[in-house]
């Protein structure tokens, strides 16, 4: 056991007045050796540090450092103002000098010429109801189904009442930030004015914090939704502390769930948002000391109204329907309803389904980027006739045996059997009584 400074000054005291090494050490709960080694120490007095006389990395660098250090404005050598980063001097002598130390041979050095930094205060800010919430992503891994997946999951926290939510999705994309945030929305019951978020490609196109130029399609998102990007600057975690605070959270009270795992992401899901309002109840929030599911039910009432866009999209295309009610779109073909044929359609290409829409309304929906080349609905030729398009032909026997997979004469009866609710027997003893017929 390491002795501190303080049990140090304690043991010289008690030495003073007579207590013996023996007795020091039991107190104090180490060796006796330890107690007369630290109290040789501090009778001799503080020892040079050998190691100041040794060459350094910035040995004939001094006067490039004091010159870096004025270009860039450092308080330091002036008696007021800010001191620049140890970061921007090592990148400044690596890029336009030749520099081949490491970055902590920059830091000693200018601690030796200036002392050590000042200790900086964080200033603490809440926010009222309504005004903020600070969206970050982290990345876990869960069992669902069969196989283990990498998920990203998106946490969103309401500053005011801590009320935290999580989406997961299988990737960060463009498409899957900007879905993930109207799920966030819907969970809080509204939009708030502002939302803080990482200086992520999805958010900043290029630059950190306020100097950040904002990525195009998530700026028009923004506005469309209504709220206000707030980037945080570089290298500062406390800038959105609350997410930062709510990831350590969310990894531990939802590991429970994260280790169990589910049978799809829908019902992974479903089991977040359960445990999130769990969450709720039980803790609570610090600015109104109630429970965070009161203060979070308190602050939805200032939330802005819910955005009425459709799903976030990335693509939009037009499609002439062919003569088999398909269309072509990203290398597969797509089933739509029969009434469409020959007319136009807007092709929409959401996070998971590609919207089919006609005449102002969502005509079909199918999942995007499966595994199959030709995605078709029956019901899609199913129907009464139109006055410009007239129905498909009915299937007949002979086909509807086909589309059943029907092998012989005696199952094809099966077809015809009676509804549900008519049989007196289960259907698969009728199909039993039938192969041993044959």
């Amino acid at each position: 056991m390491k002795l501190s400074e303080e049990q140090v000054m304690v043991a010289k005291g008690m030495q003073e007045r007579g207590v013996s090494m023996r007795q020091l050490a039991d107190q104090l709960g180490v060796t006796e050796g330890a107690v007369r080694y630290r109290l040789k120490r501090l009778a001799e007095g503080p020892r040079p540090d050998g190691r100041c006389g040794q060459p350094t990395a910035l040995d004939g660098y001094e006067a490039v450092v004091e010159a870096i250090q004025r270009a860039l404005g450092d308080g330091r050598l002036t008696g007021g103002g800010r001191p620049c980063q140890a970061r921007q001097i090592y990148e400044v002598l690596v890029r336009d000098h030749g520099y081949g130390g490491s970055y902590q041979a920059v830091v000693r050095h200018l601690r030796r010429k200036h002392g050590a930094p000042k200790l900086r205060a964080l200033r603490r800010v809440e926010t009222p109801p309504g005004v903020q919430a600070q969206h970050d992503w982290f990345e876990v891994r869960v069992a669902v189904g069969s196989r283990q997946m990498r998920l990203q999951a998106l946490l969103g926290t309401l500053s005011h009442s801590r009320a935290r939510f999580c989406w997961v999705s299988e990737d960060q994309s463009q498409l899957a930030w900007h879905t993930g945030h109207l799920a966030l929305f819907r969970r809080y019951g509204g939009v708030p004015l502002w939302v803080r978020i990482d200086n992520l490609k999805t958010g900043v196109a290029r630059g950190a914090g306020p100097t950040a130029v904002l990525n195009r399609a998530y700026r028009v998102f923004a506005r469309t939704c209504g709220f206000e990007i707030d980037p945080c600057r570089p290298a500062k975690g406390s800038d959105k502390g609350k997410a930062e605070r709510g990831v350590r959270t969310l990894r531990s009270a939802f590991g429970p769930v994260l280790r169990r795992g589910a049978g799809s992401l829908e019902e992974l899901q479903g089991l977040l948002d359960q445990e999130a309002r769990r969450l709720m109840e039980r803790l609570t929030c610090p600015v109104t000391g109630t429970a965070v599911l009161e203060a979070w039910q308190a602050e939805r009432r200032t939330l802005q109204p819910l955005p009425t866009m459709a799903e976030p999209f990335d693509v939009v295309v037009s499609r002439r329907v062919s003569p088999d009610c398909l269309i072509s779109f990203e290398g597969r073909r797509y089933s739509v309803p029969f009434a469409w044929v020959g007319r136009h359609v807007e092709v929409w290409g959401t996070l998971k389904h590609v919207v089919i829409r006609g005449g102002g309304r969502e005509v079909a929906r199918h999942a995007r980027h499966s595994r199959a080349r030709l995605l078709i609905d029956p019901a899609h030729y199913e129907g009464a006739s139109t006055e410009r398009v007239e129905r498909p032909t009915p299937l007949g026997r002979r086909a509807r045996l086909q589309v059943a997979g029907m092998r012989s004469a005696a199952r094809r009866a099966l077809l015809d059997a009676p509804p549900r609710a008519e049989i007196t027997r289960p259907l698969e003893a009728y199909a039993r009584l039938v192969e041993v017929l044959r």
